[in-house]
């Protein structure tokens, strides 16, 4: 994945404290998975909200500030400027692009993707969407080998190809239907534990 780096040397925060600042309130996290949508001026996103525009505005500012979000497009009209803002842009990497990054911009790319994706998390959470017995939630952690590594790997490349193929059906069946398509959210996260478990002896 990715996200626009090249106007992120002003972010005065490091990413971790932008993406935790960014989901850790119920405006902000409106705010994003509105903006993951589409491009929004403070004004429809109060509308979309359902808050008052002063308070989506101070809350734009910060995180505009911080590089969570970007400015779309700006209009002048009279004395005032309008901004339309937008999510941080986000597209695909292979693994070869991935690790020509340097540290810093992998950082910053996977923590637009985490805010994103955690921002709908919560949202859903928020909504009552995640108690739908219909949802799929799980965690746990693995001890693999690096061969098992690789193997889980490519297993999940298996699986978002199939995730793609299973939408373009659905594009396919609704066009004849013309039933009302439902957003599913797919989230896949694979990644090495920030701590090793510990193993304690019996005692």
């Amino acid at each position: 994945m990715k996200a626009s780096t090249d106007k992120l040397p002003r972010r005065p925060k490091r990413i971790e404290e932008a993406v935790q600042y960014a989901i850790g309130h119920k405006t902000r996290v409106n705010i994003l998975i509105a903006l993951n949508e589409g491009i929004y001026t403070a004004a429809q996103l109060a509308q979309i909200v359902g808050e008052p525009q002063n308070n989506i505005a101070n809350h734009l500012r910060k995180m505009l500030d911080d590089g969570s979000i970007e400015i779309a497009r700006e209009e002048r009209k009279s004395n005032f400027v309008v901004y339309w803002y937008k999510a941080v842009e986000l597209s695909c990497y292979s693994q070869e692009e991935a690790e020509a990054m340097t540290p810093a911009q992998q950082q910053v790319t996977v923590g637009a993707i985490v805010q994103s994706a955690t921002a709908e998390l919560f949202a859903a959470l928020y909504a009552g969407k995640l108690r739908d017995p219909r949802s799929v939630l799980f965690w746990h952690w693995y001890n693999m080998d690096q061969q098992g590594q690789k193997d889980l790997e490519a297993e999940n490349v298996r699986y978002l190809k199939r995730v793609r193929e299973i939408e373009a059906e659905s594009t396919n069946r609704r066009a004849d239907s013309g039933e009302d398509s439902t957003s599913m959210l797919v989230s896949l996260s694979v990644y090495e534990r920030a701590r090793k478990v510990r193993e304690f002896s019996g005692t």
